[in-house]
C-alpha cells in the first residue's frame, strides 16, 4: 500500500476498451485514502443496454456533474478521487463536456491539489477490437458492428489539453502498470 503525502484528483480516461477501469481499481486497491468512481457505474443505474443515442444524451451531462461532485467532496474530506471516464468523444462535443478538463481542474485548484491525468491507450486497434469482442457488453455492440464510425467518432489517440497527462499504453497486467503509475508518476511533485 502507498501513501501520498497529499491527496491529488486523479482521471483515468481512454477510449471503451483501453483497460481504464481496470487500470483504476489497482491504482485504487494500491493507494492508500483514495475512491475509485467509474462513469459505467452511474450510468448502469439509468441504462444496461445503451450508451449512445437519446438515454445517453440524457444522462451523459448528470454523469459528468455527479463525477465532478464526487471528486469535491471526496477532496473536502481528504481523500483521494481517481476517477473513471473515457472523455474520448468529448473533443466533438459543444457544451460543457467538451472542456472535461477545466471542470475537473477547477475542482482541484479549489482544494488545492493536482490534476493527475492517466490516459489510457490500447496497444493496437486489433487489440481493441479484441478486448471489446472478449468483454462481451451489450453496449459495445455498436462500436463492434460500426467499428470505422466508432474509430472516427472515438479515437485511440485523443489530445487531453492539460500539461500533467501521463499516457499508458495497457499492454500489460494492470497490476504492474498500477505499480510503475505509483512510483514514477502520482508520487511526482508531491
Amino acid at each position: 500500500m502507498h501513501t501520498l503525502p497529499q491527496p491529488l484528483l486523479c482521471i483515468v480516461c481512454g477510449v471503451a476498451g483501453s483497460g481504464k477501469t481496470s487500470l483504476g481499481t489497482e491504482v485504487s486497491k494500491r493507494l492508500a485514502n483514495s475512491v475509485f468512481l467509474p462513469k459505467d457505474l452511474i450510468q448502469g443505474a439509468f441504462s444496461t443496454t445503451e450508451r449512445r443515442g437519446d438515454t445517453y444524451n440524457q444522462i451523459s451531462i448528470p454523469t459528468l456533474r455527479i463525477l465532478i461532485g464526487f471528486a469535491d467532496l471526496q477532496l473536502s474530506q481528504g481523500k483521494i478521487p481517481i476517477i473513471d471516464h473515457p472523455f474520448s468523444f468529448n473533443h466533438r462535443r459543444e457544451d460543457e463536456r467538451k472542456d472535461w478538463v477545466a471542470l475537473f481542474k477547477a475542482v482541484a485548484d479549489k482544494h488545492k491539489v493536482r490534476l493527475a491525468v492517466i490516459r489510457c491507450v490500447p496497444p493496437s486497434e486489433e487489440e481493441l477490437k479484441n478486448r471489446l469482442q472478449q468483454r462481451g457488453n451489450v453496449y459495445d455492440r455498436w462500436k463492434l458492428n460500426n467499428w470505422e464510425k466508432f474509430m472516427d467518432n472515438e479515437p485511440i489517440e485523443v489530445i487531453v489539453k492539460h500539461h500533467d497527462v501521463l499516457q499508458v499504453v495497457t499492454d500489460r497486467p494492470a497490476e504492474e502498470l498500477a505499480e510503475q503509475i505509483i512510483l514514477d508518476y502520482l508520487t511526482k511533485n508531491q
